[in-house]
C-alpha cells in the first residue's frame, strides 16, 4: 500500500471540496494583489491603510481556540512586534512619497504575508478537524497565534511608515 497513490489523492480532494466555496475566489483575489505589489508603483498611500484589515481575518480562528483569551493576548504582543517589522521594512521599498501619493519599488513580502495568512487558518482548519489534540495543545495555542500576530502586525507598521516618510516638494509624483 502506497500512501501516494492511495491516501493522499483522497486527503487532496476532501480538503478541496470540504472548504467553504469562497475560499477560493479569496486565495485568487490575494494571490492577483500580492502580484500587483510585485511591481514598482506610483499610488495613493489610503490603500495602503486597507491591508491591515487583513487580520480581522484572524479573528473568528482566534476566537475558535481552545484558550481564546491566551490566544489573542499573544496575538495582540506579537501585533505589535509585527508593526515595528512591517514600519522598518517598509522603508526599504519606498522611493518618495508627496503629500498622499508614494512611489514604491516592487517586493514580494506581501504575497508571502498574505499567503502566509491564508494558508496558516487554512491548516487551522485542517487541523482541528484532523488532529484536534495538536491544535489543544499549549505550544499550538502561543505559536500559532503568535504567527498571525506578526504577519497582521506588519500590514499596519508599512502604511504608518509610509506616512512618516519625508514628503518631497517639487514634482509630484503621478
Amino acid at each position: 500500500m502506497n500512501f501516494l497513490t492511495e491516501f493522499l489523492p483522497g486527503i487532496v480532494t476532501g480538503i478541496i471540496t470540504g472548504a467553504p466555496i469562497w475560499i477560493w475566489p479569496l486565495l485568487f483575489l490575494l494571490i492577483g494583489l500580492g502580484i500587483f505589489c510585485s511591481r514598482d508603483r506610483k499610488i495613493s498611500i489610503l490603500p495602503y491603510f486597507l491591508m491591515p484589515l487583513i487580520a480581522l481575518t484572524t479573528v473568528p480562528t482566534l476566537m475558535a481556540q481552545q484558550r481564546p483569551e491566551l490566544a489573542v493576548t499573544v496575538w495582540g504582543l506579537a501585533y505589535l512586534c509585527g508593526i515595528l517589522g512591517g514600519y522598518r521594512l517598509q522603508g526599504r521599498w519606498i522611493i518618495t512619497r508627496t503629500g498622499l501619493r508614494a512611489e514604491v519599488t516592487g517586493e514580494w513580502l506581501s504575497l508571502c504575508v498574505m499567503m502566509l495568512l491564508f494558508w496558516a487558518n487554512f491548516a487551522n482548519g485542517v487541523f482541528a478537524a484532523v488532529a484536534p489534540d495538536l491544535t489543544a495543545g499549549l505550544v499550538y495555542q502561543i505559536l500559532f497565534p503568535a504567527l498571525l500576530g506578526l504577519a497582521s502586525g506588519s500590514f499596519l507598521g508599512r502604511p504608518l511608515r509610509i506616512l512618516t516618510w519625508p514628503s518631497t516638494r517639487g514634482a509630484a509624483v503621478a
